[in-house]
Formats: C-alpha cells, structure tokens, sequence
C-alpha cells in the first residue's frame, strides 16, 4: 500500500542532484506523511516543488530554506520530560492537556495519539506519548510538580492515567 511512497518522492530528489537530511515519516490511519530536509544544487531548487507536486497522488508542500544550517536553532533545553496518557476516549484530549503544558511554559516536542478498543467492553481507549520541553532560562516559577499537579487533577476529571517523567535529554535523543 504504501511501499512506493518514499522511494518515489527520494528518487525526485537524487534525479535533480540532491539528498536527503533529517526525515520522519509516519502512517496516521489510511495516510501516509513524509517530512524531509533536502538539499538540491540551486539550479534544480526551483524545479523541486513542481516535480514533487506532479506524482500522482500526492499532495504536497515544498519550502525553501535557503541554507537550514546558517542559523543554528537549536535552543537549550531546561527541563524535558516525557509524558504519557491512558483512558477512555473523549473530547477535547488532546486540547485539554496541551493547554496545562503551554500554562506552565512548556514545549511539545513529539506526540503520538492513537485509539484501540478496549479488551473488554466496547469502550474505545485513547493514548498518548510524548515529550515536552521548557527551554532555557526556566521561568523562576516553573515547578515539574507544579505541572505534575494540574496534570493528575485533569486526570481525575478526565477519568484517565496521566504521567509526566523527568528524562535526561539525551536518552529521548538517543531514542528518536
């Protein structure tokens, strides 16, 4: 089903001289996402997006970023933490835990959500795993047991499980 996706849209880029850098790709229900980071000589850069966007099929979306790495944005990280969520399915999720975060100062760096039904009963399960940032300096009142205590009082309205681990930053980058 989706066996052709990279090998095509990888081909448009080494057929105009280029490469491919930083990636993530991802099937999310019946679609399938790929973001790359290429690098193509300047003459085949404006070629690019038409050629991506004239494979059957595809939608997609082409940006210039000049030279990705003249400006190192790479901010330092204060806290990390990953963060994890189990229960029942319901509205506003999603909506509802990233808006504790963001009150606390924090960042999402990656979330995966998902459904499944539940082993017994007809309840449909929802999860999430993530890792969240708060960049440096930390806010004098930032507090992880601060967030860890908004998060567990959403939980109990919520009636789900939700976690927030302090993590060493580089085991989530050795993870990714």
């Amino acid at each position: 089903m989706f066996c052709n996706v990279v090998p095509v849209r990888t081909k448009v880029v080494t057929d105009a001289g280029g490469s491919v850098g930083d990636s993530r790709a991802g099937r999310l229900g019946g679609h399938f996402s790929v973001m790359m980071l290429v690098s193509v000589p300047s003459g085949s850069a404006a070629d690019l997006g038409p050629t991506v966007g004239a494979i059957a099929g595809v939608d997609a979306s082409v940006y210039d970023t000049a030279d990705p790495d003249a400006v190192d944005v790479q901010p330092q990280v204060g806290y990390t933490g990953s963060l994890s969520l189990e229960g029942a399915d319901g509205l506003g999720i999603v909506h509802e835990i990233t808006s504790v975060l963001a009150a606390h100062g924090m960042s999402v760096d990656r979330l995966d959500t998902g459904r499944e039904g539940a082993p017994h009963g007809g309840t449909t399960l929802f999860y999430m795993n993530g890792v969240v940032t708060v960049p440096l300096p930390l806010a004098q009142k930032f507090s992880p047991d601060a967030v860890r205590k908004d998060l567990h009082a959403l939980a109990d309205s919520m009636n789900c499980d939700i976690n927030l681990e302090d993590v060493d930053p580089e085991s989530i980058a050795e993870s990714a």
